[in-house]
């Protein structure tokens, strides 16, 4: 196994291998390959960071860098560095071979001068290269609130005392502009594409979905909810302690789970909660009209709802699906505010949704949606801009 700079012979080959590696992973298809090809000519790419990985002479990885930067609260900018595409042949993932090719990048990177690297990735596999939180730096994401944690966020200081030798304390990342080319070119994109073999296009749980059918972030995946999951949704939903908090009676029976996925579940605004690491649903997230119910809303305003399990309370798995949800909504839909309310003994729930950005009307409202329930809950909105 070699390492090795990236040659303008290996344009093409690369191009294919990032294809490969990327079909279908986050949505029907892939644009990676499209970024990488026309990044090539972007002031921000670093030709002197961009390595493939060769075995029996054939090249099987590739990474390469780029320049971005860190947007200091009075507006000023500073110089950071990110990285991807990273791409691995299907043939050797989970072999390690990913893994060992970015701790090589990172070394040149570090004797090249890169001090401070943000991206977005799963911390699971990324902590193996040195990458932590981007928020215990002080580094905001740039589609979140700053008090955010944001668990798919990641940075690492590859040279020991930058940020501070830069005068960095606080700062949002903002990224390269020309990671989103085949978005903003969507006819060249497909001309590009179409030099290549074809290649069938598929819909599969895990994909990050502009419909916003499926959503994805570090922990999570937003996704419809199947029949197949009734008994995960009774396992949880059957708990007296989780649907009362919600406004509704806990589930009887698998039966009941299936017919309410059926039923209340089944439209495009409802979507489980899963957890990657187990492939589980483990809740709901969502929002429906709000006329109806008791809450004081606007005309055509939602209202959000959503709960998990109790095994994954108060770790920070709903704030994650709202907020995902949330940046949905911002791209995808014309909405412009969104009600939402949590019964006066259950805080916590308005504590999320004021992370989230939503913001106490001042308002109170009586729920009667369970038999016998007559219990005040406190109303909030989120202003969508």
């Amino acid at each position: 196994m070699t390492i090795r700079l990236e040659k303008p012979e290996d344009y093409r080959e690369v191009e294919n291998l990032t294809r490969e590696a990327f079909w279908n992973v986050y949505r029907p298809g892939c644009t990676e390959h499209y970024v990488l090809h026309c990044y090539r000519d972007n002031p921000d790419f670093i030709p002197e960071l961009d390595f493939v990985m060769e075995e029996d002479g054939r090249i099987i990885g590739h990474v390469m860098f780029s320049k971005a930067q860190l947007i200091l609260n009075d507006g000023t900018r500073k110089p950071s560095w990110t990285f991807g595409p990273i791409s691995i042949h299907p043939d050797y993932k989970r072999k390690g071979y990913g893994l060992r090719m970015l701790q090589y990048a990172l070394e040149e990177a570090r004797k090249m001068g890169v001090g401070f690297l943000c991206m977005e990735g799963n911390i699971d596999f990324y902590r193996n290269a040195g990458f932590g939180l981007a928020s215990k730096f002080n580094i905001h994401y740039h589609d979140f609130p700053k008090e955010e944690e944001v668990p798919f966020f990641l940075a690492q200081e590859l040279i020991s005392g930058w940020l501070v030798a830069n005068g960095i304390d606080e700062a949002t990342y903002c990224p390269p502009k020309g990671y989103f080319v085949a978005d903003e070119n969507p006819e060249a994109f497909e001309a590009y594409e179409a030099t290549f073999p074809k290649k069938e296009k598929l819909r599969i749980p895990g994909q990050l979905g502009y419909d916003g059918v499926i959503m994805e972030s570090g922990r999570i995946v937003l996704r419809p909810w199947r029949e197949d999951d009734a008994p995960a949704l009774y396992k949880y939903a059957s708990d007296p302690e989780v649907g009362p908090r919600a406004g509704w009676e806990p589930h009887k029976s698998i039966k009941e789970s299936l017919e309410i996925i059926r039923t209340v579940f089944h439209n495009d605004t409802t979507w489980a909660i899963e957890l990657k690491e187990t492939g589980e649903p483990l809740g709901a997230m969502g929002y429906l009209p709000a006329e109806g119910s008791q809450l004081p809303s606007r005309k055509g305003e939602p209202l959000v709802g959503y709960w998990v399990g109790r095994p994954y309370w108060n770790r920070g798995i709903c704030t994650e699906a709202l907020q995902l949800m949330l940046g949905h909504i911002r791209e995808a839909t014309d909405i412009r505010s969104l009600i939402g309310s949590h019964f006066i003994d259950n805080p916590a729930s308005g504590r999320l949704m004021e992370k989230c950005g939503f913001v106490p009307t001042g308002e109170t409202c009586i729920d009667q949606t369970l038999a016998g329930s007559d219990s005040p809950m406190r109303v909030l909105r989120l202003e969508i801009k």
